[in-house]
């Protein structure tokens, strides 16, 4: 029995009922849209003789029926939409149909093959569903299932929830784990600060001894002991007015050097926890950023390291003070008049009960807002970066349509956060009210009646420390709604910081002084997405010093085969090697040492185009720059600049055209002098005739280099060594340019035919 995803009991009953023995299951997955696209909870379960699709809704305690819409009094159970079955030997060619957001799991029917939709899905059940086609075209065949321990959903859910882990490799449940843990490991961080801590804490005390102080000096104590009184102090108004006076004074300066310290803390925390979160991220590999939007992670660098700190700093400190100020007025208060203390504090259990709830509430109010606030900063980086091309298509109103939904998801998002903060807290406060109402009702008769010597002067400092009491309560309400904010943030911080890169050294990695510059594919398989190759047992060797091309359709799987080589990915089956070595052997400092690559996709950073050339070797000479440039055919354009080679480009700067941007980076790989270049579509955006000064110039430099080509200009390949044509992920045909052509119908043959005619008809001459 396979399993793939949790399937409930009232499901399970369900099935029994219908006639199918859940024991006799072999495989069973969930989909979240039924085949006519509506969501709805869809069951896939597989015997060894059909197949049963089950649609509809699951009600539970966990998951109440007020969430479905017009079933607001439906029982715990399974209630069934629809209820299919198909015989499975006559089902084959199972797959998934991927789409935008979505995907479809399509089977073939009968002799005729004809199509049979069997399940839409969104991409939260992908991989259920990929794998639910995997293992059941096996079982239409006849073939035996042998689960692959990779494919084990145990080891990727929650047991205790069934919830998927966000990240596979870091098996912690947003959902169950325990949020108080994330405060607790976090708060080592803050250990080599703890100078400043103390500094603020004892501020933080003498500010608190102070403000307990000066009520009773300037209430009780005034009117029982000086004004009515009859000991020592009576009638030295002067004495107690200065006394009240150096309180005050003393709780300004608290003050002060608590602003101090936190002035000077703010800057040096902010920075380390940016520069913490910013250093989790670069350590990931490539497919970590595939994945994400620039604006999305912008966003968790600026505002997670700010709500942090302000928990951490602005909250924590007051945290403590405030408990202790509680703990000890509350002695106070029943030190002078028990039976009122007890009374005018009976509310506050019931506040700490209401924060709790509060608490997770707002918690979940933080998350979605904070999910459409990234939302939203991912969606503003997109369009702003690519501008131009909305220009170009005139969908300025469709942009702005959708900025107006991610905007309105954000507004509905904030508001729901600011409503339940305006209602719920001030319901919070009211209750707390309610004690100091209580206090000055029964205190008023105690003085009124005389009642356990209770004086007006005593009442007044009661009152003034109930108000004490109350103003650290009220904080923990702004605390809670801290902390809730703070914890999305850990937890979002901890999963960066706890997730293991794809692509990582091993323990003792080789770090030979000379790397050789041969190059050897020994069946290497890689897919991006789980049973989708797009690289599929793939080899071949290129000799040090040689010069092999790659050619092929777009999407072939060209320029992944140049991202196997330079480790930006692994894998997944056979081999690479350099100079003998496993590239998974190698420190990846000795690898990126070793290898340059000038790809179709250019990117220059914000700064002088001397930096930009400069950054594959920061040591270079002006001298070495310029040999770079000038062999990349770029010297002569960066003169004509305004500032030559200290001309900035980027945003706000000079803007480079497509061909300069590419002379740059050609120039930035050839300043590396790297052993191994990899040029991949490096000319696409040049016209020819420049393209051919540069190709003389790369001539010269790839002497003594192994270099691998990528181009779809296939007369740019007619010099190297060796071309292999790729189709499909797979080696079609390896051979020199010549002995290629002399192929019969061969994949090469008809592609340098069509471009040949192509550029014929062009006018072009090559």
């Amino acid at each position: 029995m396979f399993e793939i995803d949790r399937i409930p009991i009232a499901v399970k009953e369900h099935l029994n009922q219908k006639g199918v023995a859940y024991e006799k299951v072999v495989l069973a997955a969930y989909a979240d849209r039924n085949r006519e696209h509506t969501p709805c909870e869809t069951y896939l379960f597989a015997t060894d003789k059909e197949l049963y699709i089950l649609s509809g809704v699951c009600v539970s305690a966990a998951r109440p029926a007020k969430k479905y819409g017009n079933m607001p009094k439906l029982e715990s159970g399974f209630f069934e939409h629809t209820f299919d079955s198909f015989p499975l030997t006559e089902l084959s060619g199972f797959r998934v149909e991927e789409l935008l957001s979505s995907g479809r799991l399509i089977a073939k029917r009968g002799e005729d093959n004809e199509s049979v939709l069997l399940a839409v899905f969104t991409n939260f059940c992908k991989a259920s569903m990929m794998l639910f086609s995997k293992y059941a075209g096996k079982l239409a065949a006849g073939d035996p299932i042998e689960i692959d321990p990779k494919d084990d959903p145990a080891s990727k859910c929650c047991p205790k929830c069934g919830m998927r882990y966000p990240d596979a490799n870091r098996r912690v449940c947003p959902r169950c784990m325990e949020k108080g843990k994330l405060f607790v490991r976090f708060s080592s961080f803050f250990m080599k600060y703890k100078g400043y801590l103390v500094a603020m804490l004892a501020s933080l005390v003498l500010l608190t001894v102070m403000s307990i102080i000066a009520p009773y000096l300037s209430s009780g104590f005034f009117y029982d002991e000086v004004i009515y009184g009859t000991g020592e102090f009576a009638g030295q108004i002067l004495l107690v007015l200065g006394l009240i006076i150096s309180t005050r004074l003393l709780k300004v300066i608290a003050t002060m050097i608590n602003n101090r310290v936190t002035s000077t803390i703010a800057a040096k925390m902010v920075f380390d926890l940016k520069k913490t979160i910013f250093g989790s991220i670069e350590r990931l590999s490539l497919s970590f950023f595939t994945g994400r939007q620039t604006g999305g992670l912008m966003a968790q660098v600026n505002e997670d390291a700010n709500t942090i700190y302000a928990f951490f700093c602005d909250g924590v400190p007051y945290l403590i003070v405030s408990i202790v100020q509680v703990a000890v007025l509350v002695v106070l208060l029943f030190f002078i008049q028990p039976l009122l203390a007890l009374l005018a504090l009976i509310t506050v259990p019931l506040f700490f009960i209401m924060l709790r709830w509060l608490f997770r509430n707002e918690r979940k109010l933080h998350a979605r807002r904070y999910s459409n606030s990234r939302q939203m900063s991912g969606f503003l980086g997109d369009v702003l970066s690519g501008f131009r091309v909305v220009k170009a298509f005139s969908r300025e109103q469709a942009e702005i349509q959708r900025f107006e939904g991610k905007n309105r998801n954000l507004a509905e998002s904030q508001k729901k956060l600011s409503l339940f903060t305006n209602y719920a807290w001030p319901l919070a406060g009211l209750l707390l009210h309610l004690g100091n109402i209580i206090a000055w009702g029964v205190g008023g008769w105690m003085v009124i009646k005389g009642y356990g010597n209770m004086t007006y002067g005593m009442l007044l400092t009661f009152i003034a420390y109930m108000n004490m009491v109350f103003d650290p309560l009220v904080f923990f309400t702004d605390f809670i709604d801290w902390a809730a904010d703070c914890s999305n943030a850990l937890q979002r911080l901890f999963e960066i910081m706890d997730a293991e890169p794809d692509v990582s050294e091993r323990e003792n990695p080789e770090r030979p002084e000379t790397l050789g510059g041969r190059v050897e594919f020994d069946h290497v398989s890689f897919s991006y997405q789980k049973g989708k190759k797009i690289i599929d047992d793939v080899s071949f060797d290129v000799p040090d010093g040689n010069v092999l091309g790659i050619v092929g359709h777009t999407g072939a799987g060209k320029s992944t085969l140049a991202n196997l080589l330079m480790r930006m990915y692994d894998a997944e089956e056979g081999e690479i090697r350099i100079g003998g070595y496993p590239v998974k052997d190698l420190a990846l400092s000795t690898l990126y040492q070793n290898i340059a690559i000038v790809s179709q996709e250019t990117y220059l950073f914000m700064g002088s185009i001397l930096d930009n050339i400069r950054y594959a070797r920061p040591n270079a000479s002006f001298e070495e720059v310029v040999e770079a440039a000038k062999c990349a055919g770029a010297h002569e354009f960066i003169m004509k600049m305004p500032d030559a080679y200290d001309t900035r480009i980027g945003f706000g700067y000079k803007d480079l055209s497509g061909g300069e941007r590419q002379r740059v980076s050609i120039a930035r790989a050839i300043l590396k002098d790297p052993k191994i270049l990899i040029l991949d579509e490096a000319t696409a955006a040049m016209d020819t005739g420049t393209e051919r000064k540069i190709q003389e110039a790369l001539s010269q430099l790839i002497q003594g280099k192994t270099t691998i080509m990528i181009a779809h200009r296939l007369s740019t390949l007619r010099d190297a060594d060796e071309l292999v044509v790729i189709e499909r992920g797979k080696v079609a045909e390896r051979g020199t340019h010549e002995a290629l052509l002399q192929k019969e119908d061969g994949v090469y043959k008809k592609l340098f035919t069509l471009q040949d005619e192509a550029l014929k008809s062009a006018g072009i001459r090559e």
